[in-house]
Formats: structure tokens, C-alpha cells, sequence
């Protein structure tokens, strides 16, 4: 069974410093690849329709048209419905700060996610929230988004369920 995607259709989130979001010309691209295996290596391909299992990277491309850097900068992406995060796949190519959220993007906190339950007996215990139930992942770099031209990538892994 296949499964159309459409990954152009997902909102880029990206959140600056008040006081620069009128001055800041950044603009946000995020493209879908399916990771492959050839010849033991991985292989990015354009994702356009994909099955269940396959295992998709999104990137998410920030470039700056501005003059001057931008601090600040957070960026924010979907874990689409129908798919399940991958541990550890959130990276960028600067320094950041990543977290997750399991409730829509309301509130993020870093990973594992890790809530109080009360067992039947009166215990209270710790219990790790699943990665499948993760909504959205989030960077704040910690580096400048030069001026001019300047280009941030953010990037991670999803399974198609």
C-alpha cells in the first residue's frame, strides 16, 4: 500500500528574537528524501510517495537575505501523522539545543520524555513517553544565522508507520 505524502504542504516554523523579526529576511525550505541502502551506504532520494517501513529525512534549509546575523533563531518541524520519529536523528550543521513535543508543538522539553504515572499499588513511578507519540521536533541554535546569504540545515528521521 502506498501512501502520498506531501511534504511541501508543512508549515515552516521559525521563531526570532522580537526585536529582529521585523528586520529579518530568513526564509525556510523544508524537502523530504527517502533513505536508502545501495551498496552499504545511504542513499538520499526525493520522497514523493512512499510505503509503509520506509525510513524518510527531512532537512530543513534556513537562509538569511538580510545584511546583518540573527541570533535567536528556533526552528520547529512536524512528525507528520501516519509516521514515528527516529531517536537520535535531530541534528544540525550548527550548534543547537534540540527538544521534543508530545502535545502539537505546544511545549517542548528535551528527550526522554518522562512523565509520573501511579502504578495500581499507590506507587509512583517513572515511565519514558514513547517516541512514536512525539509531534514535533525543535532546534534554538546556539550560532549566528549570518547575513547574506548565510544557511543553516536542520535535519531528522521519520519511519513511514
Amino acid at each position: 500500500m502506498k501512501k502520498l505524502i506531501k511534504f511541501v504542504s508543512f508549515a515552516l516554523a521559525v521563531t526570532l528574537h522580537p526585536a529582529l523579526q521585523a528586520n529579518a529576511p530568513v526564509t525556510g525550505v523544508m524537502e523530504a528524501y527517502i533513505v536508502e541502502k545501495n551498496e552499504g551506504k545511504e542513499v538520499l532520494r526525493s520522497a514523493e510517495n512512499v510505503e509503509p517501513d520506509q525510513l524518510v529525512e527531512y532537512h530543513l534549509t534556513y537562509v538569511n537575505q538580510g545584511a546583518s546575523g540573527v541570533n535567536g533563531l528556533t526552528v520547529t518541524g512536524p512528525v507528520p501523522e501516519g509516521t514515528s520519529y527516529v531517536t537520535d536523528t535531530a541534528a544540525a550543521d550548527v550548534a543547537a539545543q534540540v527538544t521534543v513535543s508530545i502535545d502539537g508543538g505546544v511545549t517542548f522539553e528535551e528527550e526522554p520524555v518522562v512523565r509520573e504515572v501511579v502504578k495500581e499499588n499507590g506507587e509512583v513511578a517513572e515511565q519514558i513517553i514513547p517516541v512514536d507519540q512525539y509531534t514535533h521536533i525543535q532546534w534554538k541554535a546556539l550560532d549566528e544565522l549570518s547575513g547574506e546569504g548565510g544557511k543553516q540545515l536542520y535535519r531528522y528521521r521519520v519511519r513511514i508507520k
